[in-house]
């Protein structure tokens, strides 16, 4: 996979020629710095009628596949959106033991099963679900155990507006829905500390009168990541954005989300933007939209990204494609649950970083 940036061999070419050192030096490449790898992925599915599992994982099965899917690539940091968490299990009694609610009570929540035991996992403080796992072996996450799961772990500022639930249709654009959520942590790894921010700011969406566009909530909610003295960023640490932003800079944004974005992000703000052209259709939400909602930002970090997305499946041939997290699975095995309502509905966006300057 395409990981390494051209400009980055341009630079180990021109060090190569650049006539200091010995002759060895010069005929050996320099050796790429120590890297992590790091995967954002909306493991819900665009089901809001299901009455239990509206927007979440359904299938043990398919949550299986799709855990062992993550687990393989062992990502240093996974940014999980809509997660199903514990509460929505406890609020009734599954007698089927295909679904993921199935004896919940007496197995780990869904994010322990998808991410397994090498991880420390904290979730939202509000819904729980949007969750940040962080393996052992790479970090600790600040007042968390190694390998402990503390389901409101993450530091979640206050919805800017009134609460109202997408899934049920009560949203508009006077309010937040309840499930929208902006949260951080600090984990310290051997570089030191390193500010880890997840984003999955207010959706647009339907009700009773139509569309809305979301914009108010989301707007102030990605305030809250960037702007201002509480600003979830912070400024001394090098800091990791990822997740669903809900909004496209290049065609699904208002102006001052277009202006926020470029405060933010590079040539004029303070992170740079990994992941794969924007530009080009079906690299962040292919199976839904064409809009490019899934980004990964980062400060003091360098490094680039791919999409696991249905284009690889279909043989683009774009090398910044992988097959998606669900490539391979067996559909059918499920009737007429999958596809398509059941299934998550995003590319996943999968990133090798390090440390900038080395």
């Amino acid at each position: 996979m395409p990981y390494l940036p051209r400009t980055t061999w341009v630079a180990v070419a021109l060090l190569g020629a650049s006539g200091c050192g010995t002759p060895d030096e010069e005929t050996t490449p320099a050796a790429e710095p120590p890297s992590f790898r790091v995967l954002t992925a909306n493991i819900g599915n665009p089901d809001t009628t299901d009455p239990n599992y509206a927007l979440r994982l359904s299938y043990q099965a398919y949550e299986d596949f799709v855990g062992a899917r993550i687990r393989a690539l062992a990502p240093a940091v996974v940014f999980l959106q809509e997660v199903l968490p514990p509460e929505t299990c406890a609020a009734f009694v599954e007698g089927d033991a295909a679904r993921t609610c199935y004896d919940a009570a007496a197995r780990p929540a869904a994010i322990e099963r998808v991410l397994g035991t090498d991880y420390s996992i904290v979730c939202d403080a509000r819904k729980h679900v949007e969750c940040i796992g962080v393996r052992t072996d790479f970090a600790t996450i600040t007042a968390v155990d190694p390998g402990a799961f503390v389901l409101d772990g993450a530091e979640t500022p206050p919805l800017p507006l009134a609460a109202c639930s997408y899934q049920q249709g009560t949203c508009d654009d006077s309010n937040c829905d309840g499930e929208s959520t902006v949260s951080a942590v600090t984990v310290t790894t051997d570089h030191g500390e390193m500010r880890i921010v997840h984003v999955h700011p207010n959706a647009a969406g339907e009700n009773a009168n139509g569309f809305y566009s979301g914009e108010p909530c989301r707007y102030q909610q990605l305030q809250q990541v960037f702007e201002g003295p509480d600003a979830l960023v912070g400024a001394t640490v090098p800091t990791l954005v990822a997740g669903d932003f809900n909004m496209d800079p290049d065609s699904f944004a208002t102006q001052r989300e277009m202006d926020l974005w470029d405060a933010a992000t590079t040539p004029t703000g303070r992170f740079d933007e990994l992941g794969p052209p924007r530009n080009t259709l079906g690299h962040y939400l292919p199976t839904r939209t064409p809009f490019a909602v899934d980004h990964v930002i980062a400060d003091g970090l360098t490094g680039s990204c791919i999409v696991h997305g249905p284009a690889a499946s279909a043989g683009s041939g774009d090398p910044s494609q992988a097959p998606p997290l669900d490539d391979g699975f067996d559909f059918a095995s499920l009737g007429a649950a999958l596809p398509f309502l059941g299934r998550i509905d995003h590319g996943s966006i999968d990133c090798k970083l390090w440390y900038a300057g080395g």
